[in-house]
């Protein structure tokens, strides 16, 4: 059965190499533009739920949480950095996503 999809934002919304946080179904959601191709991630990190979504990627496609140093790759939702603090390294949840007549459509469940 293939996911509901929300209506997020429209193509221009995030320039190629940052991030945005919208809305999706009630739920805060990243969306990062990687060399003009569009990420859905949970906009929050998930060791103590510091925003991450809003903040410039590195490295092509790496997010930084500004509370302990974890990193993030917005494309797989990996770990790539543990925290500072204690070594936390949990993935980060991602999300589908299309993109039909210039509008992001983006499933969370």
């Amino acid at each position: 059965m293939e996911p509901e999809y929300f209506d997020a934002a429209p193509t221009d919304w995030v320039a190629p190499g940052e991030t945005a946080l919208i809305e999706v179904d009630g739920w805060p959601v990243g969306l990062a533009n990687v060399d003009g191709e569009f990420y859905a991630f949970a906009a929050l990190c998930p060791h103590q739920g510091t925003k991450l979504a809003g903040r410039p990627l590195e490295d092509r496609c790496i997010v930084t949480c500004t509370g302990h140093g974890s990193r993030y790759d917005v494309i797989t939702g990996k770990c790539v950095k543990p925290s500072n603090e204690d070594g936390f390294d949990q993935d980060m949840q991602t999300y589908p996503l299309r993109v039909v007549d210039d509008v992001i459509q983006i499933a969370v469940d």
